[in-house]
């Protein structure tokens, strides 16, 4: 009868050194072996890393002593969210953030051409911009578009004076030296007597006068041909390239923190995912705890351990 009796408690006494060396474990965590991690699992009803942690206790910090990370300072949850924020602020932060080596240096890398060479073709654009007005400067002239073509022409010498859709007059050009300007001078046709070697037909502005006025522009034929005019709107186009690859620069800049950001935010959610799958485990081999019923219902401690290979 004592036999039974001892053996009908033996469960129970297991059940209470089991919990009685869990509060021991709880307060030594750092020293903890896979076994007592479990039985601190048993104890609390731990089931997951967001109870574990909300149960004031060290999920990991090398739980066997044999230095595998789990959930610790070193591979403890990263928040995806700062990831995106990092990335997107300074492209491979986030990478670096959730611990990547190499992906850091990729985006990083990127960011910094696309910043290079955007000041590179913005800065030749401004270049041949400077060359390409000094040179209407010196070789397009407002006295003989305006006092000599406009005036023996249209009788004025100021084509806001004409009436809206007046032959040959498609805009009017603006008081100051503008960029709206120094497109229009090059651009236009109606501007083309204002270049100083604007020629039609053999002859130049100069042999014209008001008795004998030069034709209204009006389609090919009667527009005057000029060397430094067609040299004047190749550089002017030239620049308008230069600027239109330093803005492609600042798109593939956007692109590039917009992928380094997502690819963040993903990362670091699977590292999370992976991380939780592998809580109480270490290498290949698996441990867990449970408890099964015998005499009474969750009265005897059970430990599975699973080893992949």
């Amino acid at each position: 009868m004592r036999w039974k009796l001892f053996c009908n408690h033996v469960p129970w006494l297991c059940c209470l050194l089991i919990f009685l060396s869990g509060d021991t474990c709880a307060s030594t965590s750092d020293n903890l072996s896979v076994f007592e991690s479990e039985q601190l699992k048993i104890r609390y009803n731990l089931t997951d890393e967001a109870a574990y942690e909300g149960a004031g206790l060290a999920l990991g910090s090398d739980l066997a002593g044999d230095g595998v990370a789990r959930f610790d300072d070193g591979r403890k949850r990263k928040s995806p969210g700062k990831a995106f924020l990092l990335s997107l602020a300074v492209p491979g932060l986030g990478q670096y953030y959730y611990g990547s080596k190499v992906k850091p240096f990729i985006f990083l890398g990127a960011e910094v051409a696309s910043w290079v060479m955007y000041f590179n073709w913005h800065g030749e654009g401004d270049d041949i911009t400077t060359e390409f007005e000094a040179f209407n400067r010196e070789h397009w002239s407002r006295d003989r578009y305006e006092q000599q073509y406009l005036l023996w022409t249209y009788g004025v010498t100021d084509d806001d004076s004409l009436p809206p859709a007046t032959p040959g007059i498609t805009h009017n050009l603006p008081d100051t030296r503008t960029q709206q300007y120094y497109e229009m001078t090059g651009k236009y046709d109606q501007f083309a007597w204002g270049w100083d070697d604007a020629v039609l037909g053999g002859n130049v502005l100069d042999d014209y006068s008001a008795t004998d006025p030069p034709p209204i522009i009006v389609g090919d034929a009667g527009t005057p041909s000029s060397a430094n005019r067609l040299h004047y709107e190749t550089r002017r186009n030239d620049a308008n390239n230069a600027y239109d690859k330093a803005t492609r620069m600042i798109f593939v800049s956007m692109a590039n923190r917009l992928i380094s950001a997502f690819e963040a935010l993903f990362t670091t959610k699977s590292i999370n995912r992976n991380l939780q799958r592998s809580g109480g485990s270490f290498g290949k081999v698996k441990v867990s705890a449970k408890l099964k019923s015998f005499y009474t219902k969750r009265d005897t401690p059970y430990l599975t351990v699973t080893y992949k290979f």
